[in-house]
C-alpha cells in the first residue's frame, strides 16, 4: 500500500472537496483506515510554508534556490580553479543542545531519554555525515560523500558556562504538541542562541494539522534561509523557530543503546541525520513533485514520490535515467536502508554553511569547548506552571540543577508574581550535575500574571555566577466552570464515523465513566448523579484525528445542568480535548464552600493573618498551629474568636500552613509570607 504523504493527503483532501462540491447524489461511503502512527515522517515541507506565510516571502522557494544556485555555482568554481576535491579534510564541528521535553517521567524513561540514548544519536549523526567505514554509515557508491560535518553535545552554554548539553524541562503535553505549539512557545521559551548552536528538541509525539485532521510526524527540521536581499533578512520570530524537532521514539539508535525505546523500522537515529540534512539546505529526493520536479542535485535520480521500506530497484520514474535512491537519507525509507549523501548534496550543505543566516556561524562556535565551572552554582529553569483543573490555584514548577564543582545541601529562591517578592528555601543534596524539581503550590485569582524566579543563595552564600539564575515566565488563569447540582446531563451526538469516539468522565472521588465507539451518527444521552465538592475531568478523543465536526457530519458533544447550567460543549477538537468542571455543594441555597469554609486573609501577607468562620458552622475550631514547609511548628494557639489575627511578622518568607483543629474535623489553610 502506497505511505500516505502530507502533499499525497493534501491531494486526496482536496479531491474529496471537489467531488463532495460537484456530487448530485449521496456517495457511497468509504470506512475510515486510521492514519498509522507517525505516518508522515517529515513535517519541514509544511514548516517552512507556514514560516514563509509569516514572513511575508523570506522562505520562497525559487528565490532560495536561486541565490543558493550562486553559491553552489561559486563553490565548484573556486574547487575547480584549486583543483581540490569535495573530500578536503577540512571538518566542521556543529556544537548541539538538546532540549529533552518530557511530562514529568523519570530520566531514562518515556520521552525523558537518558544521556546514553542521546549520546547514541550524536554517534549515528558522526558516522553519517562522515560516512564512516564500518558503521552504517558507510556506502559504497561512487557518488557517495564525507559531508565533512561533526558534532559534539555542547560543552559550554550561551552564558560560557561548562554544561552536558542535554536540558531536560518538565512542561510535556498528553495529547503532543502541534507544529505551532512548537514554534510559538516551546521553542522562544528554551532555545539557545541559533547562531552558536544547533537546537534540537526531542518531545514525546509531533504532529501537524491539516483540513481538520492531525498528522503525527516523527520530526521537522527549519529550513536555511538566504542572505543579502534586503528586507528580508533579520525577523526576530523566525530565529526563534530555529532548528529541529524529533520525536522521542525516533531519536537514537537501538543498536548502540538498546535500552531505549523505540520506533519498529526508524530505530537507527536517520530521522535526526533526515532533518539535519534539511537543516543544512538538502530536499527530500523526489523534490516535494513528481517526476517532473527535482531536489537540485544532479546525482540523485528523480523520483515521483517517497519510498517506503527497502524496496531494491525501485523506478518511479522509469523514464528518467537511474534508479530511485532508496538509501538516499532524504527519502522516507527504513533506518536500515540508508547510507548515503551525495556529492551534489554535499555542495548545497557547504554552500548553506559558508552563507546562510545562523548556519555560516555554527562552525566559529565555541560551544564544543569545555565551560567554565565554580565550586557553589545553582541553575534555575520554570519547568511550568500548573493551574489546578477546577479553582484558581496553581502550581509553580521549578527545576533546580547542581551546575557546581560541590554538592548542593541548601538553596534560597526568589520568586515574585506580578512583583510581590516571595523566598522559598530548599534544602536537599545534589551532587555536581545532578537536577530536582520543586512544586510550590499557590492561590491565584483569574487573569494575565508575571513569574519571576531567581537564586538568592547556595550552600548559605552566595552563588558564584548569576548567568544561570533567573527566569521569566507570563502565564494566565481562567475562572473555573463550576456549578450547583446533583445532576448533569451528557449528550454525544456522533458523526458520520461513530466508531471513531470514545469518551471518559471522572471524578477527584475516584468516580469513573467512559463511552463510545457508537454506531454512525448515533445519539447518546446520560443523566448522571454527582456529588458535591467533586472536580470531574471530560476527554473525548477521536481515533481519525479529526473531530465529531464538521467535515463529516453535525457531531457534538454537551454536558449540562438538571438546570440547564452548560458546563462543556464542543465538537471541532482534532485528536481530542479535555474539559474540567466542578460541582459545589448547596447549603440552605448558599454554596458551602464559601460560606462554610474558613477564609484566611490577606495571602500573601507581611505581617498579619486573619482566618474567618463562618457564624453559621456546626463544628467551630477550638486550636489552630501553623507549620513552615518542612513540617516545623512555627506556633499554635486556641481560636476564641470568628475572626482572629495571628502576627506572623518575625517569619521568614516563604510557605506555611495553618492547621485548624476541632473535635471530629481539622482544616489545613496554606498562606505564604513575604
Amino acid at each position: 500500500m502506497k505511505k500516505i504523504t502530507l502533499r499525497s493527503w493534501m491531494v486526496v483532501a482536496a479531491g474529496l472537496v471537489t467531488l463532495g462540491a460537484s456530487a448530485q447524489q449521496k456517495q457511497t461511503k468509504v470506512k475510515h483506515t486510521a492514519i498509522p502512527n507517525y505516518a508522515n515522517h517529515c513535517g519541514t515541507t509544511v514548516h517552512t510554508e507556514r514560516l514563509n506565510a509569516a514572513t511575508n516571502g523570506k522562505y520562497n522557494d525559487q528565490q532560495f534556490e536561486s541565490w543558493l544556485a550562486g553559491k553552489v555555482a561559486d563553490l565548484k568554481a573556486r574547487n575547480a580553479a584549486s583543483k581540490s576535491t569535495l573530500n578536503t579534510n577540512t571538518v566542521v564541528t556543529i556544537p548541539v543542545v538538546v532540549h529533552v521535553i518530557h511530562d514529568g517521567d523519570a530520566v531514562g524513561t518515556g520521552e525523558n531519554i537518558s544521556a546514553a540514548q542521546i549520546q547514541s544519536q550524536i554517534t549515528v549523526l558522526n558516522q553519517d555525515y562522515s560516512r564512516q567505514e564500518g558503521t552504517n554509515g558507510w556506502n559504497d557508491n561512487p557518488v557517495g560523500a564525507d559531508m565533512e560535518i561533526q558534532f559534539c553535545l555542547a560543552q559550554r552554554d550561551p552564558n560560557g558556562l561548562a554544561t552536558t548539553g542535554i536540558v531536560r524541562y518538565n512542561m510535556g503535553d498528553a495529547n503532543g504538541f502541534e507544529m505551532t505549539e512548537m514554534d510559538t512557545t516551546i521553542k522562544p521559551a528554551t532555545i539557545w542562541d541559533p547562531e552558536q548552536y544547533l537546537n534540537i528538541w526531542v518531545v514525546k509525539d509531533i504532529y501537524v494539522e491539516v483540513f481538520g485532521v492531525q498528522l503525527p510526524l516523527a520530526g521537522y527540521s527549519a529550513f536555511p534561509t538566504m542572505s543579502g536581499l534586503d528586507g528580508l533578512d533579520g525577523l526576530s520570530t523566525e530565529a526563534d523557530a530555529d532548528g529541529v524537532v524529533i520525536g522521542s521514539m525516533f531519536f537514537g539508535s537501538h543498536q548502540i543503546y538498546p535500552e531505549g525505546t523505540y520506533d519498529e523500522t526508524r530505530n537507527l537515529g536517520r530521522t535526526a541525520s533526515h532533518e539535519i540534512g534539511h537543516f543544512f539546505g538538502l530536499r527530500h529526493i523526489w523534490g516535494d513533485g513528481d517526476c517532473d520536479v527535482d531536489d537540485y542535485c544532479e546525482d540523485t535520480p528523480v523520483a515521483a514520490d517517497a519510498n517506503s521500506g527497502c524496496v531494491a530497484g525501485t523506478d518511479s520514474c522509469p523514464d528518467s535515467p537511474g534508479l530511485d535512491m532508496i538509501e538516499n537519507y532524504m527519502d522516507y525509507t527504513d533506518d536500515m536502508c540508508q547510507n548515503i549523501f551525495t556529492q551534489d548534496q554535499k555542495l548545497r550543505m557547504q554552500a548553506v554553511l559558508q552563507n546562510s543566516p545562523r548556519r555560516s556561524t555554527l562552525a566559529s562556535s565555541l560551544g564544543c569547548q569545555p565551560g567554565i565551572t565554580y565550586d557553589n552554582d545553582g541553575s534555575l529553569n520554570i519547568n511550568a506552571v500548573d493551574i489546578a483543573g477546577c479553582s484558581t490555584n496553581y502550581t509553580i514548577r521549578l527545576n533546580l540543577a547542581n551546575a557546581g564543582n560541590s554538592t548542593l545541601t541548601a538553596a534560597d529562591i526568589n520568586y515574585d508574581i506580578d512583583g510581590t517578592p516571595l523566598t522559598y528555601v530548599w534544602t536537599g543534596s545534589l551532587a555536581p550535575g545532578e537536577e530536582t524539581e520543586i512544586q510550590i503550590p499557590m492561590e491565584g485569582v483569574a487573569g494575565s500574571h508575571m513569574l519571576n524566579v531567581n537564586i538568592l543563595t547556595v550552600n548559605g552564600g552566595g552563588d558564584q555566577t548569576a548567568l544561570n539564575d533567573t527566569k521569566s515566565r507570563a502565564f494566565s488563569i481562567t475562572d473555573p466552570v463550576t456549578a450547583i447540582t446533583q445532576q448533569i446531563t451528557l449528550t454525544i451526538q456522533a458523526d458520520d464515523w461513530g466508531d471513531e469516539i470514545a469518551w471518559t468522565l471522572t471524578g477527584s472521588n475516584g468516580y469513573s465513566l467512559s463511552g463510545g465507539p457508537y454506531e454512525d451518527n448515533y445519539l447518546d444521552v446520560q443523566t448522571i448523579t454527582v456529588e458535591p465538592n467533586v472536580c470531574y475531568t471530560f476527554t473525548i478523543t477521536d481515533e481519525y484525528n479529526d473531530g465529531i465536526c464538521c467535515a463529516e457530519g453535525e457531531g457534538y458533544y454537551l454536558i449540562k445542568t438538571a438546570e440547564n447550567v452548560e458546563l462543556a460543549t464542543g465538537g471541532d477538537y482534532g485528536s481530542g480535548e479535555t474539559k474540567t468542571f466542578g460541582i459545589l455543594e448547596e447549603v440552605n441555597g448558599v454554596d458551602s464552600n464559601k460560606l462554610n469554609s474558613v477564609r484566611l486573609f490577606p495571602n500573601p501577607a507581611n505581617t498579619t493573618i486573619n482566618f474567618e468562620i463562618p457564624a453559621n458552622m456546626t463544628n467551630m475550631p477550638d486550636s489552630y498551629t501553623i507549620y513552615n514547609s518542612l513540617g516545623q511548628v512555627m506556633g499554635n494557639g486556641a481560636v476564641t474568636a470568628g475572626r482572629q489575627s495571628v502576627n506572623v511578622a518575625g517569619f521568614a518568607n516563604g510557605v506555611y500552613f495553618v492547621k485548624l483543629n476541632g473535635s471530629n474535623n481539622s482544616q489545613t489553610l496554606q498562606f505564604i509570607k513575604y
